[in-house]
C-alpha cells in the first residue's frame, strides 16, 4: 500500500517538475481579437480557452468544422465567453488560406494577437499539399508564412500586436537544404520536420526585421513535449504503432507534458509586456532559448523569406 502511494505521489510530483515553466499572467482581453490555427485539440485548444476565459475574441482556424464547432461550444460554456468561433482553414491550401483571410476581414477590423500553432509532423512518406509542396515543408512553414502575409496590414493596424509562431527544440537539429527545399531528391521524415521548424525560426526573425518599425512582436517557441495527437502519422506502419504503445506513448505520458502545460509557453508570449519579449526571440517554458545558429545568420532571413514568397507567387499568379 505504501509503495503504491508512493508511485502515485511521485507520478504527480513528476509530471509537475516536467511539466516545466508556467505563466502567471493574467490580463483584461475584452476587445482583443485573436486567432488560432489548430485550435480544435491540443495546445492550441488549451491556449484558446485560457485567452476566451480573459475576454478575448477568439477565431479558432481549423481544417475540420464539424469537430471545431463542437469545440467552439464547449469552450463558450466553459468561459462564459461568446465571442468565439470558427472560421475554415486549411493550412496546405494556398487558396483556403486566402478565403479565410477574406472572411476574417469581413468580420473583423482588428487583429492583436495571430497565434500559428498547427503543425504536422513524421510524415513516413514524402506527400504533397494540394499546391504541390512537401507537405512538412508546406503546411508548417508556407502556410503559416501566407497568413501572416495576408494578415500584416490588420496587424500593424492593430499595433501593438504579436505573432507567436510554435517551433520545437527540433529546429536545433535542422538544416536548410536551400538546393532542395521540397526534399525532392532525399525525403525523411525527421529531415523534412526538422527543417520545417528551423525555417520557421528564421522567419521569425524576418518578419521581426519587417515588422519592427510597426510595432508588431513576433517571436518563436518550443512547447515542450507534449501528449497530443500531432505525432498521429508515426503510427500508419505497423512496427511504428507497435513502438509508440510500448515505449513511446508511456515515456510521453509519464515525462512529457499536458496540453493545457504545453500551451503554457504560447500564453506567455500573448500575454507579456512587448518590451519584455525580445524581438525575433525564440522561447521554451516561459523563457529565452538558444537556438540552432543558422536561424540567426541574418543572410539566412531574407533568402528564406524570399524562397517562400516565390513558392507562393508562382502558384497564386
Amino acid at each position: 500500500m505504501t509503495a503504491g502511494v508512493l508511485g502515485v505521489t511521485g507520478l504527480v510530483f513528476g509530471r509537475k517538475y516536467f511539466g516545466g515553466g508556467v505563466c502567471n499572467i493574467t490580463k483584461d482581453l475584452i476587445g482583443q481579437v485573436v486567432i488560432v490555427t489548430g485550435s480544435n485539440t491540443g495546445i492550441g485548444k488549451e491556449t484558446a480557452r485560457v485567452l476566451a476565459g480573459m475576454g478575448a475574441t477568439v477565431i479558432l482556424a481549423c481544417r475540420d468544422a464539424t469537430k471545431t464547432q463542437k469545440v467552439v461550444e464547449e469552450l463558450k460554456e466553459d468561459t462564459k465567453n461568446n465571442n468565439i468561433e470558427f472560421v475554415k482553414l486549411d493550412l496546405s491550401d494556398l487558396k483556403s488560406i486566402k478565403e479565410f483571410s477574406e472572411e476574417f476581414r469581413r468580420k473583423y477590423n482588428k487583429l492583436n494577437i495571430l497565434i500559428n500553432n498547427a503543425g504536422v509532423m513524421g510524415i513516413p512518406e514524402r506527400k504533397l499539399t494540394k499546391d504541390g509542396f512537401e507537405m512538412q515543408f508546406g503546411t508548417n512553414v508556407l502556410g503559416h508564412f501566407y497568413l501572416t502575409m495576408l494578415l500584416t496590414d490588420l496587424l500593424k493596424s492593430s499595433a501593438p500586436s504579436r505573432v507567436i509562431n510554435l517551433s520545437s527544440m527540433l529546429s536545433g537539429l535542422g538544416k536548410m537544404h536551400w538546393e532542395d527545399v521540397m526534399l525532392e531528391k532525399n525525403y525523411n521524415l525527421d529531415r523534412a520536420y526538422q527543417q520545417s521548424k528551423l525555417a520557421i525560426n528564421i522567419l521569425t526573425k524576418e518578419f521581426q526585421r519587417r515588422l519592427k518599425d510597426s510595432n508588431v512582436k513576433v517571436v518563436s517557441l518550443h512547447p515542450g513535449v507534449v501528449t497530443t495527437d500531432l505525432h498521429r502519422n508515426y503510427v500508419t506502419k505497423w512496427y511504428f504503432k507497435v513502438a509508440f504503445t510500448l515505449v513511446v506513448d508511456p515515456v510521453i505520458y509519464l515525462f512529457g507534458k499536458t496540453p493545457l502545460q504545453g500551451a503554457q509557453t504560447s500564453l506567455y508570449c500573448a500575454l507579456e509586456d512587448a518590451e519584455k519579449l525580445q524581438d525575433g526571440a525564440f522561447y521554451s517554458d516561459c523563457k529565452l532559448r538558444k537556438e540552432n545558429p543558422e536561424a540567426l545568420k541574418e543572410e539566412n532571413w531574407k533568402r528564406l523569406y524570399d524562397l517562400c514568397e516565390k513558392c507562393i507567387s508562382e502558384k497564386i499568379n
